[in-house]
């Protein structure tokens, strides 16, 4: 009897790759376990723009959920919760812990912060503020945080639809500072 073909091309030597190849492609196409993992939110707000970027994993907020309703921005994006998981413990490896403080970042900027960075892991909420008066050590070591969420950040797929308003366009730039606009 002969042996069925695998997607009826795949016989001999280069069969067994194909269906190897697919049995790998199915197991990682398998929806992620998220009973192991813990909702998790990592937030950058930067109070001069007014601009708010989040990453949250699978485990907080399906991707589903997210993408499938239209809303004012697309501001918040999901990743998996590994890179999430593994995300946090970058910041902290790298020093948010020691600057963190417990709770919600202010929503809005005081006079002198810039931007605040806020973690929401397993119940737990901590955030930093970066202003004008931080150290130049704490600055540093906070703007390798920023740099770092931003990199994961902007490589993450987002398929979110926004709804615009009548007559502006989503690939305007912003108007860039008082400071550098020129003189009229």
């Amino acid at each position: 009897m002969p042996r069925p073909a695998i997607l009826g091309f795949a016989r001999g030597p280069f069969g067994a790759f194909v269906f190897a190849l697919l049995a790998l492609l199915g197991s990682c196409a398998s929806a992620p376990s998220q009973s192991k993992a813990e909702p998790c939110r990592i937030g950058l707000y930067d109070f001069r723009s007014q601009r708010r970027f989040e990453l949250v994993n699978e485990a907080h907020t399906a991707r589903l959920d997210q993408y499938s309703q239209v809303r004012d921005n697309a501001d918040r994006k999901v990743q998996s919760n590994e890179i999430v998981a593994d995300l946090a413990g970058w910041l902290e490896k790298e020093g948010f812990g020691a600057l963190a403080r417990e709770g919600a970042s202010p929503s809005r900027g005081a006079t002198e912060a810039v931007w605040a960075m806020e973690i929401e892991n397993g119940g737990k909420l901590r955030h930093l503020v970066v202003s004008k008066s931080t150290p130049p050590a704490d600055y540093a070591l906070c703007r390798n945080l920023k740099a770092g969420f931003l990199d994961i950040y902007n490589a993450t797929y987002a398929g979110q639809a926004t709804q615009t308003k009548e007559g502006q366009s989503p690939f305007l730039a912003p108007e860039p500072p008082s400071r550098v606009r020129p003189a009229q």
